[in-house]
């Protein structure tokens, strides 16, 4: 197919030479005739080669040469400028030509004022591009890395600062847990939490890690639980709107609790589900007891994931059951599984951002530490040291001292500044001696009329 701008050039030949152009293409016609085009005062033979669909002039000097090319170079430059800037048709952008010692190799450029703007923009893209802005962790993404066999990684925490951590450390997804009754609040299990708190600390979440992680928060207990599914995605709704999260996660794999699930994700809100150990129901299971250690058990937490699975969940937690059922649940779904006290072979992990660092101080967490859970630090010790040496050195007059006390005064201030408090010196002074006359003398007069000595 000839190219526009081939099209372009051989209309404006003809045009220039004033025939009429052909409507067969150029190459149709004898490869060898010869036409004549007058270019200012000479006539410059050129030819069309077929095989090599070029246009070329033959026994001719540079100068007719660079003429014809220069007539071409402008004649596209115009009907282009027709098409798409039409207020520059009649104003084309001048030519420039440079030549190399060998006249023959002569080219036609158009010169451009803008040549050191777009230099300095292609800095200003490579600047960009060199801080690259990380990528935003999906649903999708987190369902990509088990089809390549690479680990996810969840953290789950409840303020600003937490966030801010587990963000500089590349964690994959940062989960605003109902365990912040427990860990934040100092409740006894997660049911206390109300969806109103939960937000609260989405919120603070959301600030400290904004771009990056995967953000999901937690359904608190009571949110969603009923037989108007529309309760649990307006409460979905909410989690997003105004706590800032990108998914939200239900405890449970009932059949009722799959139709809330199929509901909340059809009216556009990414669910991870959670199977096994559900706080939540901790008055119906008897405490925080491991779960699926029967075979009947552990063919109930696996239907409950599949029903899940088939709801429209991107993921599901595993929390304490066996290992062998945690593999065997992670083999038969096609999403990820994030396992927490549920062994090395589900498609991620997920700790506590106060477990994994050692930070708990909550005497019923002291006192029930999860067995699955590694320290990785131990900030609590270093936090109640430096408690402790605060105590000691506010007590004994060491802190702050000259070294944290850097707000100085000019010496003719401060001269100032000592005046004005002498002068207020003085007149406490003699307010408090005129006080003390005063009640030196009712005290003498209620000791004489204390008997009743009133002469």
């Amino acid at each position: 197919m000839l190219s526009s701008i081939a099209r372009f050039r051989y209309r404006e030949t003809a045009r220039f030479m004033g025939t009429p152009p052909s409507t067969s293409l150029p190459w149709a016609c004898n490869p060898t005739r010869m036409v004549s085009l007058r270019a200012g005062k000479m006539n410059i033979p050129i030819v069309y080669d077929r095989l090599s669909r070029e246009t070329s002039i033959q026994h001719s000097s540079s100068a007719h040469k660079l003429q014809w090319r220069s007539f071409l170079s402008s004649s596209v430059y115009k009907i282009e400028s027709n098409i798409r800037q039409p207020k520059l048709a009649s104003n084309p952008l001048p030519l420039r030509t440079k030549q190399s010692t060998n006249t023959t190799n002569t080219t036609i450029r158009h010169t451009s004022t803008a040549g050191s703007s777009s230099d300095q923009t292609k800095t200003a893209s490579n600047a960009k591009k060199s801080v690259k802005k990380p990528r935003k962790v999906t649903a999708l993404s987190i369902s990509a890395k088990k089809r390549r066999g690479q680990k996810i990684t969840m953290v789950t925490a409840y303020d600003y600062p937490s966030a801010v951590h587990v963000d500089r450390a590349g964690i994959d997804i940062v989960l605003v847990g109902d365990s912040c009754a427990m860990v934040e609040l100092g409740f006894e299990t997660t049911q206390p939490i109300t969806l109103d708190q939960m937000i609260h600390h989405c919120q603070a979440v959301k600030r400290g890690a904004p771009d990056r992680p995967l953000l999901v928060g937690d359904m608190p207990f009571g949110s969603y639980e009923f037989e108007n599914v529309d309760i649990g995605l307006q409460n979905a709704y909410r989690m997003v709107k105004e706590g800032g999260m990108d998914a939200v996660k239900f405890e449970g794999g009932t059949e009722s609790r799959a139709k809330i699930v199929r509901h909340v994700v059809e009216g556009g809100v990414a669910v991870l589900g959670h199977v096994g150990l559900t706080p939540q129901a901790i008055s119906v299971i008897g405490g925080f007891r491991a779960q699926g250690r029967t075979a009947t058990r552990a063919r109930s937490i696996l239907d409950e994931a599949l029903r899940l699975q088939d709801a429209g969940a991107f993921a599901i937690v595993l929390e304490c059951i066996p290992a062998n059922v945690a593999a065997a649940i992670t083999d038969a779904l096609e999403i990820p599984t994030i396992g927490i006290g549920a062994g090395g072979d589900t498609s991620g992990q997920v700790l506590v951002f106060h477990d994994l660092l050692g930070m708990l101080s909550h005497p019923h967490h002291e006192e029930f530490v999860p067995k699955f859970c590694k320290k990785y630090a131990s900030v609590g010790i270093q936090i109640n040291d430096g408690l402790a040496q605060f105590k000691k050195e506010v007590e004994g007059g060491v802190f702050p001292g000259k070294d944290y006390s850097p707000y100085l005064m000019s010496e003719e201030e401060e001269a100032k500044f000592d005046d004005v408090i002498s002068e207020h010196a003085e007149k406490t002074r003699s307010k408090l001696d005129a006080s003390d006359s005063k009640l030196g003398t009712a005290d003498e007069s209620d000791q004489l009329s204390l008997y009743g000595n009133n002469k």
